[in-house]
């Protein structure tokens, strides 16, 4: 359950206005059609050594590429779509990159899905010198976690027997490096649960010298194994998946590194049982790697310093959090002066440090109540680090930098709102996207200072009607201590009228440390449900992110304390503002958001009368090791803790309307969450409403599925939630 989009903002894609109230119509033929044209910048890289892009082309133009100057809009084509033809074949480009140097590119021209962001497809390399394309190995088929060479010589892969394989470019030939591959051991491709809650897929890492690769190999042997029954097949198909729930045993890791010449293989000295996460590796130098390894509680990573030549290893700096636990950040790096930068919580917000391997050597970068959220960018020549950060607004995101002694801290996004920035690797440009809750997307270019160079994309809302849309607005109430004040956000109806008062719905997630109250455009779905006269909101509980440590770390050991306790005290802030109708209040929310609509329709059931749960979790024993055990700790340690986080614990108090929808083939939360919680309502004797999707996964898509989806939700509320 690492966070995306789906699972915490409203809606990944565009919804429409315009059902009419008086007439309405039929669930099965409403329109989400928001007719606003947001700008975008499309699929790009940074070109070498400049201030331009490459962009790919779209739609007629999807197989050619261009050169682009943010600052002036000149484009030239860079490759024409005759380039991308192998033996008179067109070949398609999914997804594509540069090798280091920028003299190859590599093509993906076929994609299958393993797991949320595992893939494997036919992979073509083309050299940009004399275009010409390339197979990677006569068998291009079926590859996985595909990458070039530091020194573009080499191609590496995994094939589906699960070993870790390499392709001499020049002389054509491949050279299979590991040969212990298996159903159940990986070489070089992380696990599912790695994938998911970890580090994701990638299990291996060139030298920088291009000599040696290390690489993960992952032994699932001992991961009891997750069934999904596919029903469409005459005799039904059945998918596993090695899926460690919470208390069981997790995958073992070992370290090993190869020369791609040969020589053989040696592995690197760790504790090699289940009891341990070694989620992050990377070189240090030629001959050195840093490994970190993390308790399996995640209270403590301590990084392991690692010689290849010998094997042999020693402790180097550590974190730890004995009342929460510790944070794995991706952007976290090796200086090529040796330091380590990193962002830690260890004075109760996330900072930036730079360290000594050993430990002994700290230089906090940043301090204060606010937090570092992402490093994006380090300029070692100018000490000067690039980094996003909520200084500004604990409701926005901004890019700084500062001096690596912590001086000249400066603000380079200075509109109000959530920004994401693309850094320009030489550090001297950046495109800044950005949106506010009054202004919606504006994309624009500038300077390493923050000077504006160049506006290059603003919302065209030209041929839509903006009284159709109904503004947010950020709340700011106290929690039941009467101390600490939350913050959550309210579209009102687009009709609204003073004295009068409208049905609500709440959208929550709220797991530990994420945030869904943002300054930023909320165009979406609630737009359609404020149309239609609904009141939306959403809130940030106690155990949200964004706070500090101690904030975020309330959630730890009861997920369900703070999340339900709090949204309740938010509601009843809402009605005892006069324009909330108190007996008509609903709850809907995606995967974690799921399990928030169970857990307010049971435990809150006197509070909330209709909800629409899609791919809930209703009990975290059900869910896997890593994220939950991160949380809440071990099953066996804190079955209190569990049996109060448990949807299924507060099944008997449930009164209102309330609606499960899961796919049959979700490998993140399984099905078997949603059949548990009818199990227990039959058991109590309560009515529920179930839509299971075949086949489908966590995001619930393909064959009409969406679409199903929202349109059902919508047409659930209609029913049960009714307006006027």
């Amino acid at each position: 359950m690492r966070f995306s989009p789906l699972k915490t903002g409203f809606i990944l894609f565009s919804f429409c206005l315009g059902v009419a109230l008086a007439e309405p119509t039929p669930w099965w033929e409403v329109s989400y059609n928001l007719n606003i044209k947001y700008p975008s910048m499309g699929d790009y890289r940074w070109k070498k050594g400049s201030d331009k892009i490459i962009v790919k082309g779209k739609a007629e133009n999807r197989r050619s590429f261009y050169t682009v100057d943010p600052a002036f809009g000149d484009t030239v084509v860079y490759l024409d779509s005759s380039v991308f033809r192998y033996k008179g074949n067109d070949i398609p480009i999914l997804r594509w990159n540069f090798s280091k140097d920028k003299r190859w590119m590599l093509i993906q021209s076929e994609r299958n899905r393993i797991w949320r962001h595992s893939n494997k497809g036919s992979y073509y390399i083309l050299r940009i010198s004399d275009r010409s394309l390339i197979k990677v190995s006569k068998k291009n088929k079926n590859l996985r976690n595909v990458k070039i060479s530091p020194d573009s010589r080499w191609v590496s892969y995994v094939r589906d027997d699960n070993n870790l394989y390499v392709y001499d470019i020049n002389r054509d030939r491949e050279k299979k490096l590991t040969r212990t591959g298996s159903e159940t051991v990986l070489n070089g491709h992380y696990g599912w649960v790695y994938e998911e809650e970890l580090s994701g897929y990638d299990g291996y890492r060139w030298s920088p010298d291009s000599r040696f690769i290390a690489y993960v190999e992952e032994n699932q042997s001992e991961v009891s194994q997750f069934n999904m029954i596919d029903d469409l097949q005459l005799y039904p198909d059945i998918q596993k998946v090695y899926y460690p729930k919470a208390g069981r045993r997790n995958p073992a890791i070992k370290i090993a590194v190869v020369n791609v010449q040969g020589g053989g293989k040696k592995f690197i000295s760790l504790d090699q049982d289940s009891s341990v996460y070694y989620p992050w590796f990377e070189w240090y130098d030629n001959e050195n790697l840093w490994v970190m390894k993390l308790e399996r509680l995640q209270k403590k990573w301590q990084m392991i310093y690692a010689d290849i030549s010998s094997g042999r290893t020693m402790k180097g700096l550590k974190e730890t959090d004995i009342d929460g636990w510790v944070e794995l950040h991706e952007t976290n790096q090796i200086l090529k002066n040796g330091l380590f930068l990193h962002i830690s919580e260890r004075d109760g917000y996330q900072h930036m440090y730079l360290e000594r391997t050993d430990g002994r050597f700290t230089v906090p970068v940043t301090s204060g109540q606010w937090e570092v959220k992402e490093i994006v960018h380090v300029d070692e020549k100018n000490e000067t680090i690039f980094f996003m950060s909520n200084k500004k607004s604990v409701l926005e995101k901004h890019l700084y930098s500062v001096r690596f002694d912590g001086t000249a801290l400066k603000l380079l996004t200075p509109e109000p709102g959530t920004h994401s920035v693309s850094m320009n690797p030489n550090g001297k440009t950046f495109i800044d996207t950005y949106s506010s809750i009054d202004q919606p997307r504006t994309i624009r270019f500038r300077s390493s200072d923050g000077t504006l160079i160049r506006t290059l994309g603003t919302t065209d809302l030209s041929n839509f009607d903006q009284t159709n849309l109904s503004k947010p607005s950020i709340v700011r109430f106290l929690a039941d201590d009467n101390e600490t004040i939350l913050n959550g956000i309210v579209t009102l109806p687009h009709n609204y009228e003073e004295g009068k008062q409208y049905p609500m719905i709440v959208h929550g997630y709220g797991m530990p440390g994420t945030q869904i109250v943002r300054n930023r455009w909320q165009g979406g779905f609630q737009q359609f449900l404020a149309k239609e006269g609904y009141i939306i909101f959403s809130m940030d509980a106690r155990g949200m992110s964004g706070r500090g440590r101690d904030f975020k770390n309330l959630s730890y050991g009861d997920m369900a304390h703070y999340l339900s306790r709090d949204h309740a005290t938010g509601v009843n802030y809402l009605i005892g503002q006069g324009y909330v109708d108190k007996d008509r209040i609903g709850a809907w929310g995606w995967s974690g958001g799921g399990y928030f609509t169970c857990l307010m329709l049971t435990k809150y059931s006197d509070l909330f009368n209709v909800g629409v749960a899609v791919a809930p979790v209703t009990d975290f024993r059900l869910y896997d090791t890593a994220y939950t055990e991160r949380y809440m700790g071990l099953p066996q340690e804190n079955e209190s803790g569990y049996d109060s986080t448990s949807t299924i614990t507060y099944v008997d108090k449930l009164k209102g309307k309330l609606l499960l929808m899961h796919g049959t083939h979700d490998d993140n939360v399984h099905a078997q969450n949603t059949t548990k919680f009818i199990e227990a309502c039959i058991q109590a004797d309560k009515p529920i409403d179930v839509m299971y999707y075949p086949t489908r996964n966590h995001g619930i898509y393909g064959n009409n599925a969406g679409k199903h989806v929202y349109k059902k939700l919508f047409e659930y509320f209609r029913l049960h939630l009714k307006i006027g």
